[in-house]
């Protein structure tokens, strides 16, 4: 339906045209002078006959000019009641523009929100403004042309292809990871530490940014025993991947390995693995035939729809992902976000770095943005945490305290940070160095309390 609106939208100025053509022809040929032809070939679209010569072209063009107009008034009505509908809703206490090109949408718990999608057209009466058009460069160039009139108001900014680790500080604009949203759900639904194997076989069908995604979210949440071994297999053109993530250091026995399309070590993965992830919108051909491929193991398959192809075939162990991404929870309500905040006040309450009556907000607003993001990724491997301790209960807090190490220095590396001490301090932002990218046996002892801390506070929440 999007392809036929977008080609209706092309074709239309063409298709209103043709009537005032064919009536031109048909007058002539009825013996009317070529200006006297297009006048009254004009007059058709106000359905004004102001001749009386007639043919089979004279009443194809006076059945279709009327045709035209009629839908060129229905057009105008339709856009000022959509305005003035648009004009209503801003003014509720809590109304959000979604500025999308596709027909997502966002999915809010209650009636209290006043939600409008405008497509590309600013609408400044908004309170809050989400912007998710179909690329990166789209989104901010949007926000740029905008930015003056988005001052004062809250923006958010969903983000398909870059990383969110590696964008810098913009006031008041929160950066919306897309697909680290699907990957993050995918991985705490798969759960592979209830799998009762520390040797594990996982092939991500997809070199894109999804794929990339899923490697990265599976490599910061999937740390449950200190004896692992995960072989990771991603699959497509992953070039500019292994640029941005050749500082990425394993710290364990898992391990990742890069594959071209349809290449024989690829399908090779694919039969003796235990879980195959599709991650993108494929032929239903690519779905079948990893299904069958994949011998003993699970496939899960992208399908942000609500109408997938996957749900008509007859296979066990398949199961599709991506459903419900879009949520107000996940974009305004930042609920991440929001124990990341309480984490940091805890540990800057904790280490004296609070200044007199300083707030959660405050504390968090003294960091960069990186180490934001760091926050966030520690609270969503401690939401995993219990659930990993109720699977493998013979794990110790010493040994939790490891894994949260190995999941923090996992994250660095990814991000592009390497082992260093600095000449002042214990990290170097700008040179992405830090002394604490080491084991854990070698840290410092104060340093891995601060692991040990993490892991108490995952687990308050459980034990009471």
């Amino acid at each position: 339906m999007r392809g036929i609106g977008k080609m209706l939208k092309k074709w239309a100025p063409v298709l209103s045209v043709l009537p005032f053509l064919l009536g031109s022809v048909g007058y002539a040929l009825a013996g009317e002078r070529p200006l006297d032809a297009m006048y009254d070939s004009f007059s058709l679209y106000f359905v004004n006959l102001v001749s009386d010569s007639s043919n089979p072209l004279v009443e194809i063009a006076r059945w279709t000019a009327a045709l035209v107009t009629t839908a060129a008034v229905m057009y105008v009505l339709k856009q000022v009641w959509t305005r003035l509908s648009w004009a209503v809703l801003c003014l509720g206490r809590d109304s959000v523009a979604v500025y999308c090109d596709g027909e997502e949408r966002v999915q809010f718990p209650d009636k209290e929100h006043s939600v409008i999608y405008p497509g590309r057209e600013f609408r400044p009466g908004a309170k809050s403004h989400i912007i998710m058009l179909e690329s990166d460069c789209e989104s901010l160039a949007f926000y740029e042309a905008n930015r003056d009139r988005l001052r004062g108001h809250s923006v958010y900014i969903g983000l398909r292809e870059l990383d969110k680790g590696f964008m810098r500080d913009v006031p008041g604009v929160v950066f919306y990871d897309i697909n680290g949203a699907a990957a993050r759900t995918l991985w705490k639904t798969l759960r592979l530490w209830r799998l009762g194997r520390e040797r594990l076989t996982v092939v991500i069908w997809g070199g894109g940014h999804l794929g990339q995604n899923i490697l990265d979210y599976g490599l910061l949440l999937n740390l449950f025993a200190p004896d692992q071994e995960i072989a990771y297999h991603l699959v497509g053109d992953t070039a500019l991947y292994q640029i941005n993530r050749e500082r990425f250091l394993s710290g364990n026995a898992d391990t990742v390995s890069f594959h071209d399309w349809d290449s024989a070590p690829a399908w090779e993965a694919v039969r003796r693995a235990d879980v195959v992830i599709l991650a993108e919108e494929s032929p239903a051909e690519r779905l079948q035939a990893l299904r069958i491929a994949c011998e003993s193991g699970v496939v899960y398959y992208y399908a942000p729809q609500e109408a997938d192809v996957g749900r008509y075939f007859n296979f066990s162990r398949l199961h599709a992902f991506g459903k419900g991404l879009y949520t107000d929870e996940n974009i305004r309500g930042e609920a991440l976000t929001r124990q990341a905040k309480a984490q940091n006040y805890d540990y800057a309450k904790t280490y004296g770095h609070l200044a007199p009556e300083e707030t959660a907000d405050g504390a968090w607003k003294k960091l960069d943005g990186f180490t934001q993001w760091s926050n966030i990724s520690s609270t969503d491997f401690q939401e995993v945490l219990p659930d990993i301790l109720a699977a493998r209960p013979a794990l110790t807090e010493e040994a939790l305290a490891k894994l949260e190490h190995l999941r923090w220095c996992r994250f660095h590396t990814l991000n592009g940070w390497r082992y260093g001490i600095p000449e002042s301090g214990s990290r170097d932002v700008e040179k992405r160095r830090h002394k604490c990218l080491c084991p854990y046996e070698e840290l410092e002892p104060e340093e891995r309390e601060k692991d040990r801390l993490v892991v108490r506070r995952a687990l308050s929440h459980v034990r009471g």
